[in-house]
């Protein structure tokens, strides 16, 4: 797998945070607006998602949403950030443990701002207020887990399966849980965006720390920042 010169890997992280910024906020704004009520996209998805209901379905969602549960994505991106400070890979780790820590905190911020509450008919449990939704937000580790991976792995090195199984893990547990409606449209679609805002603030700025001009040392590349 190929990585971006620097300063191009940087651009890219931080288009996609200022983007993922922009749909959050833009977002919170609307459903403020209307009084922390569900919009007609999140009554019209949900009815949907209640519709196409169906106990084996539902069986492997709750599989599948438990991996954006928060102390399975805490604890995963803390063992992983503690195993990369003990193999001295600080840049990787300041973007999987820093990401985690903004996401948490991005996610309590816009609950208790926005102070939504959830739908009334979930199959599946969920603490607190709706927007966003903190599995959501914290199913982009698994994408970043995947990329860091090819990074610091060299069994993985130039392998495209880790961010894809990863890329798939970060979509799929968004749409499970508006499937087993702990959650709106809206919320998902927020947290996602909260999610990719974290990482890549702290992705770009690991890439920034890890590759740029030192006395006596030249700028490297991000796949050599391990």
């Amino acid at each position: 797998m190929t990585y971006p010169p620097p300063l191009r890997a940087i651009r890219m992280l931080l288009l996609a945070a200022a983007i993922a910024a922009a749909v959050l906020l833009a977002l919170a704004a609307i459903i403020l607006a209307g009084g922390s009520l569900p919009l007609g996209v999140d009554t019209w998805v949900h009815d949907r998602a209640a519709d196409l209901a169906n106990d084996g379905v539902i069986t492997v969602a709750r599989g599948i949403t438990r991996l954006g549960d928060s102390l399975v994505a805490w604890i995963t991106a803390g063992v992983v950030t503690v195993a990369l400070l003990l193999a001295r890979r600080w840049w990787p780790a300041l973007a999987v443990g820093g990401g985690m820590a903004l996401a948490v905190l991005l996610v309590r911020v816009g609950k208790s701002v926005v102070e939504r509450a959830r739908p009334l008919d979930a199959v599946a449990s969920g603490g607190g207020t709706s927007f966003p939704s903190g599995h959501s937000t914290y199913g982009v580790v698994w994408l970043v887990l995947g990329i860091v991976a090819t990074l610091v792995i060299p069994a993985l090195r130039g392998r495209r399966w880790p961010v894809v199984l990863g890329a798939v893990i970060t979509v799929l547990i968004p749409i499970t849980r508006v499937y087993l409606r702990p959650h709106w449209v809206t919320d998902v679609i927020g947290g996602l965006s909260a999610g990719v805002l974290a990482f890549a603030l702290m992705g770009a700025l690991a890439v920034w720390l890890a590759t740029r001009p030192r006395p006596g040392r030249a700028a490297t590349q991000p796949d050599r920042m391990i």
